[in-house]
């Protein structure tokens, strides 16, 4: 039974939603409103992020090339993450020509950064994706809360949501705890850096 709940809770709280989930947020907090563009940006995030990497990791596992949907080997692991990385920041591209707010262009660049770099790292080591996910969730939170104090209980919900995965990745012995720790670090601290480095050089809103 508890097996059970933890996998649909991994499966819930899987990483490949949480740039849509960043999104979701970043509009909730600076774009209010229902306005027809922002359900339309939402979608091309959503196509970029889930589907299309998720459509070519499909095909993938077809042709043989993927072993396995849980992306327990390195190759399938690092497959997956570069694919995710070239398709979020094919989207970064396309939030650039639309002249996209800062925030957004920032955090999905520092996303397909942080892809590169979880990609170089599962040549070594089987670091958690779920961790890192939230982790660079949680610092986009952060960041937002300082200039949008009243955000904070988000942050608090954000950082349950966190404990929540590692635990499960933990608990389905899909991960060490040191692994889903790093990746948290990982994903916290690239994203953070994103947002302070990116607009010296980077987009301007």
């Amino acid at each position: 039974m508890a097996n059970r709940i933890f996998n649909c809770i991994s499966i819930i709280l899987h990483p490949v939603f949480t740039v849509t989930l960043g999104m979701i947020i970043i509009i909730s907090v600076l774009l209010p409103g229902s306005l027809s563009s922002q359900w339309i940006l939402l979608a091309f995030c959503a196509g970029y992020s889930i589907l299309m990497p998720l459509a070519f990791i499909g095909f993938a596992r077809v042709l043989g090339y993927v072993d396995n949907l849980r992306m327990r080997s390195k190759r399938s692991r690092v497959f997956a993450l570069v694919v995710n990385a070239i398709s979020i920041y094919a989207f970064g591209h396309l939030l650039a020509n639309w002249h996209a707010p800062s925030v957004m262009q920032i955090f999905v660049m520092g996303v397909s950064i942080t892809l590169v770099f979880a990609a170089l790292m599962a040549f070594f080591t089987r670091i958690s994706l779920h961790a890192i996910g939230w982790g660079g969730l949680t610092a986009l939170v952060s960041f937002l809360t300082f200039s949008h104090p009243w955000i904070s209980p988000l942050l608090a919900v954000v950082v349950l949501l966190a404990g929540l995965a590692g635990t499960a990745r933990i608990y389905l012995d899909e991960h060490k705890p040191w692994q889903v720790y790093a990746g948290y670090a990982i994903g916290f601290f690239f994203i953070w850096i994103a947002f302070v480095i990116i607009p010296v050089f980077g987009p301007h809103s």
